[in-house]
């Protein structure tokens, strides 16, 4: 592949990506601050009694966004673990590609 078309392909699915991941790391932000605040021994399961009706709601939001809904929500993690897999690998490529760039100007 081109590096131009390879930078391009990246971007794009960068782009798409970004809000997704924005998605999973705040709502992996605030269930570990509920975690650690004690409200839970582990996801979705309360410990202590009389945790405030505003956090149970964010709770129940914060689960469904973060592991998903079930069968609809296989798809959309499926979705966020191919995209960083090619985030991975076409950044590196592109790097490489650089590198490579660079070294044939030096040489």
């Amino acid at each position: 592949m081109k590096e131009l078309d390879l930078r391009k392909w990246h971007r794009n699915v960068g782009i798409v990506l970004a809000p997704l991941l924005i998605l999973q790391a705040v709502s992996g932000i605030f269930l570990s601050i509920d975690w650690l605040l004690g409200f839970h021994a582990r996801t979705g399961e309360a410990i202590r009694e009389n945790i405030p009706t505003l956090i149970v709601l964010w709770d129940t939001v914060l689960v469904r966004i973060h592991y998903g809904f079930g069968l609809p929500g296989s798809p959309y993690h499926i979705l966020i673990g191919t995209g960083l897999v090619w985030m991975v690998v076409s950044g590196v490529m592109i790097f490489l590609m650089i590198r490579a760039r660079k070294k044939r100007l030096k040489g």
